[in-house]
């Protein structure tokens, strides 16, 4: 083959047509002969044929290739159904051209046409201007279907469509059309699958045929995908589990195991297959045995595993408890996860030996520091912290918002956080059904709470952002709640994962869930704010939950990050322009490190805030990674912005690599970071907002915990800089104050 940069080839150079007859085809195929990705066009030209007649008398297949690297072939396939010159009989030569957008370079073939006289008879073809087509359950989808007449004589036709169950289409299965000489005729036929369990996702090929009283038969085929929808949940039974379970007051030396069942309710039209991943959090030795290993989750249904927790268990002691997480893998993970990915069970091992029977008066000490312990068991929440904030007085007082469905309200007394001392103490029922203590207590809310926010320019208002989609309004000075936001047009409770207020306090950022980043106006101070948002869908090519919010201090930007490591910009100066992607990438190697794009299904972004009164912008990651970007050095793309990488570093120990789940800037100079590992670090930067590695290569330690820390919040005033934090596990869910000393 000789050496150029497009190379092509033809399986024929002669090929002959009977004019009305069958079609006839040839082959092209082209090799990409460069060094660079390219796609390529093929376009026939016969000779003495009207350039405007288009391609009417051939049909190509495919239409445009795709990119190929260097080397690779594509292979274009030309049908000829009609005579390219009317009422010609004869030898035509075709031309052959094969083009390409991105080499610059076109190369041409030429194949003999031999056209011969042809019978009068009707020919009939039937196209598919769509072959593939997509739809979700419930969800309708039009697949047209074109029937063109060859012939010179009017066809009475009959359409039929076979091949996907006759209760999915809204119409009939059969059209009976009347085509006029040389003409073309095209319907639509309707297609809506039922609900997820009886509509599973795949592929489901169909055929549309055409027939008329004297002519064969002809058909073209297609395939309609059904896109995955629902999810699979995941629940544990029990949640706690006790070694020996009976007859914990005699000696038992014979029980070792205890069982949990794990329930996985298929709600989606994915066939799946579980599998049950255990780990424990300090690294105990124990075996366990899953049953089935693989288990079917058949659509609509409902399965059970049996999990079998076994430990060996000490004579003496005071007995230990192992917390297991259940991490539930789908064998097909195109929706992600099960709901939620991940549960948490108690495994109590007991002694051998019970304590009585160890020392008596041991047992009697311990009963009674027990009961100290309990009687003055601190105020906290009773399940994850989510959000925790300064109020505008930051001297005076904290807020703090859980999983629990409880917002908390703390006043500083040196270095700990108290109840204020005029709150009831009665215990109150919240929204999420356990007793909770009153004391402290802001308000319940009806789901738990995600995010917290307060006006900058009322600051005895906070916004709590709930995982029902819901946005409600506190007066922290009175202690109750004033408004509730919701979408009207929301139907599937999209929760509300990220809040950020404009300085002026007149508009609302939230971000959601699906994707979603609703923009709330009020028209001044101490009004209410519309009940109809503005919504922007950052979700539409794939799910993108939107974890962080953040605008710099101008407002000219304001940025989300979630998903895949993704990071969306606003630049309100220029809204027509509307949201760009940040590709976020290093100039140290050319650009190839592109940041954004590294994430997966299971990658995030979990936090973002802007170096003080500037446009660097800071990210902290699921792979425990902090980075910081100047948004002022960035290459506009048509739906990118590629911007510039100032420092990035690990923030992971070499013992615990985990998430980061929250950062926050105490001045331009000290970056705070938290996460799963239980680590609050505050971070020196230079003074172009690079990690001051002289002052501190792994960070400067403030707080280590047992559990994962989820939240953060800095201010720095007259007293010094404070940081406080929220998160906890197992029964301990803490807020805390720390003070830091900035090290100059």
């Amino acid at each position: 083959m000789e050496n150029r940069i497009i190379n092509a080839s033809l399986s024929t150079q002669n090929i002959t047509f009977k004019s009305g007859g069958q079609p006839v085809a040839f082959e092209v195929t082209v090799v990409n002969g460069s060094n660079q990705f390219a796609a390529f066009q093929v376009e026939v030209i016969a000779a003495g044929a009207s350039r405007t007649a288009g391609s009417k008398w051939y049909r190509l297949s495919p239409e445009v290739s795709a990119a190929k690297p260097p080397g690779g072939s594509t292979q274009f396939t030309v049908e000829i159904f009609d005579t390219p010159l009317p009422a010609f009989v004869g030898t035509v030569n075709l031309t052959v051209r094969i083009f390409s957008p991105q080499l610059g370079e076109e190369r041409k073939l030429l194949v003999r046409l031999l056209i011969e006289p042809g019978l009068a008879r009707t020919v009939l073809i039937v196209e598919l201007p769509i072959r593939q087509l997509q739809v979700y359950p419930r969800n309708s989808v039009d697949i047209p279907v074109r029937v063109r007449n060859l012939s010179q004589q009017t066809v009475e036709a009959v359409l039929h469509f076979e091949g996907i169950a006759s209760s999915w289409l809204n119409n009939s299965a059969e059209r009976k059309l009347l085509l006029d000489p040389g003409s073309q005729v095209e319907t639509t036929f309707q297609c809506q699958p039922p609900i997820a369990i009886q509509a599973p996702s795949q592929n489901y090929p169909f055929v549309a045929k055409v027939t008329s009283r004297d002519s064969s038969l002809t058909q073209a085929e297609g395939i309609l995908e059904v896109l995955p929808i629902g999810f699979v949940e995941f629940t544990a039974t029990p949640q706690k589990q006790t070694i020996p379970s009976d007859r914990k007051w005699l000696p038992d030396w014979k029980s070792n195991s205890a069982k949990f069942q794990l329930f996985f309710k298929n709600s989606s039209n994915l066939r799946q297959q579980v599998n049950v991943q255990l780990q424990e959090r300090e690294k105990r030795k124990f075996t366990h045995t899953v049953s089935p290993e693989n288990a079917d989750a058949a659509l609509g249904e409902t399965t059970t595993v049996l999990l079998k927790v076994s430990t060996k268990r000490p004579w003496l002691g005071w007995g230990r408890t192992l917390w297991l997480e259940v991490k539930a893998l789908l064998s097909d993970q195109r929706l992600g996860s099960t709901d939620p990915a991940t549960q948490t069970v108690e495994l109590k091992v007991l002694p051998i030996i019970p304590l009585w029977l160890q020392l008596a008066l041991l047992a009697l000490l311990t009963a009674l520091l027990l009961y100290l312990l309990n009687f003055h068991e601190p105020i906290e929440h009773i399940n994850f912290v989510s959000s925790v904030r300064f109020s505008s007085d930051a001297l005076s007082s904290v807020v703090s918002g859980s999983d629990d469905c409880t917002i908390r309200l703390w006043s500083i007394d040196g270095d700990i956080l108290k109840p204020p001392k005029e709150t009831a103490k009665t215990p109150v029922t919240s929204a999420c059904g356990k007793l909770v203590k009153s004391q402290g207590l802001l308000g319940v809310t009806d789901k738990a709470v995600s995010t917290l926010q307060f006006m900058p320019k009322e600051q005895d208002r906070i916004a709590a952002g709930l995982e029902s989609g819901e946005i409600q309004l506190w007066n922290v000075r009175q202690r109750q709640r004033e408004d509730i936001l919701k979408d009207k047009t929301d139907t599937t409770n999209d929760r509300v994962f990220a809040l950020v207020f404009t300085e002026n306090s007149r508009k609302l950022f939230s971000g959601h869930g699906s994707g979603k980043v609703r923009v709330w106006s009020r028209p001044g101070p101490g009004s209410n704010f519309n009940q109809d948002p503005q919504v922007i869908n950052l979700g539409k090519e794939k799910k993108y939950s939107i974890y962080s919010l953040a605008i710099s201090n101008d407002e000219k930007f304001l940025a989300t990050a979630g998903d895949f490591k993704r990071v969306m910009l606003f630049n309100r100066t220029t809204p027509q322009e509307g949201p760009k992607r940040l590709s976020l990438r290093t100039q140290s190697n050319g650009g190839n490190n592109d940041y954004d794009l590294k994430g997966g299904n299971n990658n995030y972004v979990f936090s973002i805030a802007f170096v003080p009164d500037s446009h660097k912008l800071a990210t902290a990651d699921s792979d425990g990674q902090i980075a910081i970007w100047d948004l002022d050095k960035c290459q506009d793309a048509r739906d990118e912005r590629q911007c510039d990488l100032l420092t990035q570093w690990d923030s992971k120990s070499a013992l615990r690599q985990k998430s980061v789940r929250s950062i926050a800037f105490l001045d331009a100079k000290n970056l705070v970071s938290a996460g799963d590992d239980g680590r609050i670090l505050v971070w020196p930067l230079t003074p172009d907002a690079k990690q001051d590695r002289a002052k501190s290569i792994s960070g400067n330690l403030v707080y280590q915990d047992h559990f994962g820390i989820k939240s953060i919040a800095v201010t720095n005033n007259s007293q010094g800089p404070m940081i406080v934090s929220g998160g906890g596990g197992g029964n301990h869910f803490p807020v805390q104050l720390h003070r830091y000393q900035i090290k100059e």
